[in-house]
């Protein structure tokens, strides 16, 4: 019975250890002029990463489905729309997220997609620029 709780526990710990694996990265945008910023995920995270999975306010973990602890965890975050939650996944793998306040709204990247709650990009397309628009917002840049 001792060895069964012992295993149980170890489990538990080695089940755990992706949780240790998440780093939250600060989130920074540039400001290019005065009518234009610049975010780059890759100054962001300089480390390993292959794509950014941008995931929508209020989205569940079923939407997520990244495997169901890193899916939670990425739910959890994305709880409010104060923010947009964005992974850095690495072969499929989550291993850190930022926070992406909304004065550079990535919304923008669902218009017309065919998920409204999650959204993936690969790290060569990780810089983005938004233009200031008359009412203070600013729009993507294509």
């Amino acid at each position: 019975m001792k060895n069964i709780v012992t295993q149980l526990l170890l489990f538990g710990f080695l089940a755990s250890c992706s949780l240790l694996e998440r780093k939250e990265y600060t989130y920074t945008f540039e400001k290019i002029n005065e009518n234009e910023i610049g975010v780059d995920f890759t100054k962001i995270n300089p480390g390993p990463w292959d794509t950014l999975m941008f995931v929508a306010p209020y989205a569940t973990a079923e939407q997520i489905d990244l495997g169901y602890s890193d899916s939670e965890y990425l739910a959890f975050h994305s709880g409010a729309d104060f923010y947009i939650v964005v992974g850095f996944l690495e072969k499929g793998n989550l291993n850190g997220y930022t926070l992406a306040t909304r004065e550079a709204d990535f919304d923008q990247l669902f218009n017309g997609s065919e998920s409204t709650f999650v959204k993936k990009i690969p790290r060569s397309q990780a810089i983005f620029r938004f233009i200031k628009q008359e009412d203070g917002s600013y729009q993507l840049k294509n």
